[in-house]
């Protein structure tokens, strides 16, 4: 029934519409969704991989938000150049790069 409600509901809510999360932290409800997407395809590729299976594959839409989102905060975090060149220069990539 919530799911119900939420697919109808949810694409209503203005795209820069602030919540309060846990902590008091304060977002949008869409970076808010994002982070909840990123953690639940960070937690089932680990539950995967803890028992031997293959991850299953995602929806071609959350995958892509994923990535998304993930080569955003390395970006961030490392700068574009490092970035782009761990993503496309192997050779030339100064270290591993990571979203968190």
């Amino acid at each position: 029934a919530l799911r119900v409600r939420l697919r109808e509901r949810l694409p209503a809510q203005p795209h820069d519409l602030s919540i309060r999360v846990i902590g008091g932290l304060v977002m949008t409800i869409d970076d808010y969704l994002d982070t909840r997407l990123v953690e639940l395809a960070v937690h089932l590729d680990d539950l995967a991989v803890s028992l031997g299976l293959p991850t299953p594959p995602y929806p071609d839409d959350a995958s892509r938000r994923v990535v998304a989102v993930v080569a955003e905060l390395a970006r961030r975090r490392h700068g574009d150049l490092p970035v782009l060149r761990a993503l496309t220069r192997a050779e030339r990539a100064t270290g591993p790069i990571s979203a968190l």
